[in-house]
């Protein structure tokens, strides 16, 4: 077997930038992610082990379940490195000993999947996150024997420090609630904060405010020329969220597409036509709205911020139809402000009836930006080589046949001669033509420095090679 050495002009590495599709079709609380539908398997009703229109990270976990095969878990070893989860504290890794395993939380399992979803934030929400948060901050001072007044801030607070200089929460301000537990101001914002509330529209505050230069559709809080005004802390914003690991590192700008059914009938369409974030109302023709910038498109950050409000269905058989949208009872019209109700929002199945949400479809298309390292390699095979196998077909058959015993004396060794298969083609049917080494290359082989293979090559259809020819195999591997 021959072995050849790529030289610095053999190894080329570069990037190929590609621009995957994504469609997801939302109805009736139910998703799909690129027309896959649920697949059932032997072990599971669900074979990814996701719910259709998700994703799987890691692809872990096909057609298992903890009965059958269990579950592939994340887990670390305790050793000297100090490795550990977030999710570990210090005192809770010191626990284990050496050699244990660190699961990363107690039941943790593969598979994590990621979906989009959807946030609607109503009238003036804002204004009503904060004014709940006072009352939740003023509900714990009171049951903490505290004496903060309505509408003050909730602070930690700390009487000592630690050894390194820094507050020591968990060692000061404790004070006793109502049900007799003395708490530090740590662990009393520990147990409130799951019950404040913010904004995920006012979080995107900064990166929406960055892109104004491109349109003043991207300011968040601005009076225009025309006199029209707009703050999102006031007005009602429909928020979708896109995980990155659908599009990699942006959206391509431009692509964005979103459709709005009504009972079969498209009512609305909007599209990013001038590739600046501006997401303008394009169909149906003539339809109410029309040309109209309905939302704003973060394509690097992967949110779609909607804030149309006017209805979108106002002819044809279902003009001015009010479905139950917020699931509250009220059935409202139908604009963008509820585009793809039931996206991983809480909104449960809806039923039949006059107002049922059922009647309303969406559809997201968009194209995703990934940069993949790629690494070109150029393996040559050299006129006057590679012209022998080690294939044991390369021997003719009354060689391959007889005995392979070597001569052997005391003062001689000798390998017998062994004939090889004469493969030359002829001009005639029957005699081959006059003998020729003569090989076919039907794989090549990567190794590395210590002679390891590591990787091999098949070419589709082997290449004959004689004494006289020589040719390069160019292969790519993404890295």
């Amino acid at each position: 077997m021959s072995f050849y050495r790529f030289t610095r002009n053999d190894l080329f590495v570069n990037q190929l930038k590609t621009n995957p599709s994504c469609r997801f079709d939302v109805y009736n609380s139910k998703i799909v992610y690129n027309n896959k539908s649920e697949m059932s398997g032997a072990f599971t009703g669900s074979v990814p082990g996701v719910p259709v229109g998700h994703i799987s990270l890691y692809e872990l976990n096909v057609d298992r379940n903890p009965t059958h095969t269990g579950l592939v878990f994340p887990f670390l070893q305790r050793d000297s490195s100090l490795s550990t989860f977030k999710t570990i504290s210090t005192s809770e890794y010191y626990s284990f000993d050496y050699g244990d395993s660190i699961n990363a939380v107690s039941g943790a399992q593969y598979p994590l999947s990621a979906s989009i979803t959807r946030e609607f934030f109503d009238l003036n929400h804002s204004a009503s996150m904060a004014s709940s948060n006072k009352t939740v901050i003023h509900q714990e001072s009171l049951d903490h024997n505290g004496g903060l007044a309505p509408g003050v801030a909730f602070t930690l607070a700390s009487s000592t420090t630690t050894a390194e200089g820094f507050p020591n929460y968990n060692d000061s301000d404790a004070h006793t609630h109502t049900d007799g537990t003395v708490r530090t101001s740590l662990e009393r914002y520990k147990r409130i904060k799951t019950l404040l509330t913010s904004s995920h529209v006012g979080a995107l505050r900064n990166t929406i405010n960055n892109y104004s230069i491109l349109s003043p559709h991207f300011k968040y809080s601005a009076s225009f020329a025309s006199g029209y005004g707009r703050d999102l802390d006031i007005l009602p914003v429909n928020l979708i969220s896109v995980p990155s690991i659908f599009y990699g590192s942006a959206i391509e700008k431009g692509t964005i597409n979103l459709k709005y059914f009504l009972t079969g009938t498209l009512i609305g369409e909007i599209k990013d036509e001038n590739q600046n974030g501006e997401l303008i109302q394009v169909g149906p023709v003539g339809s109410a709205g029309s040309g109209s910038v309905a939302g704003i498109a973060l394509y690097k950050q992967g949110f779609i911020i909607l804030t149309g409000s006017w209805d979108l269905q106002t002819t044809g058989p279902s003009a001015n139809a009010k479905l139950n949208y917020k699931n509250t009872g009220t059935a409202c019209t139908s604009s963008w402000l509820y585009f793809a109700v039931g996206t991983n929002d809480g909104t449960p199945v809806d039923g039949e009836g006059a107002d049922t949400r059922a009647s309303a479809s969406y559809t997201m298309h968009f194209s995703g930006t990934n940069e993949v390292p790629v690494m070109t390699m150029f393996a040559h095979a050299p006129k006057g080589q590679l012209n022998y196998s080690n294939n044991p077909t390369y021997l003719s058959y009354s060689a391959a046949s007889s005995n392979y015993d070597a001569l052997t004396s005391s003062i001689s060794y000798r390998e017998p001669d062994l004939a090889t298969v004469n493969v030359v083609s002829s001009s005639f049917s029957s005699p081959t033509a006059s003998f020729a080494k003569e090989t076919y290359i039907s794989k090549i082989g990567l190794y590395d420095k210590d002679k390891n293979l590591i990787g091999v090559t098949t070419v589709a259809k082997p290449v004959k090679k004689t004494e006289d020819r020589e040719f390069t195999f160019k292969l790519k591997l993404d890295i």
